[in-house]
């Protein structure tokens, strides 16, 4: 199986599958930090704490 090269040019030893699966890790994982890092909508966490109120009333009944 054929090796790959990193983009400096440095062979990385990972057959093309592997370091694909890499690189889309990668991807997903700075993603995942940037959604992260966003924070919740106002209008969202309002929403939320109308949900919990209404749970807590019908639980009451």
């Amino acid at each position: 199986m054929t090796e790959r090269t990193a983009l400096d040019g440095q062979n990385t030893g990972q057959p093309p599958a592997t370091e694909a699966a890499q690189q889309i890790t990668d991807r997903l994982r700075q993603l995942y930090d940037t959604v992260q890092a966003e924070g919740i909508p106002d209008k969202f966490l309002d929403l939320l704490e109308r949900l919990d109120e209404a749970e807590q009333r019908s639980l009451r009944k």
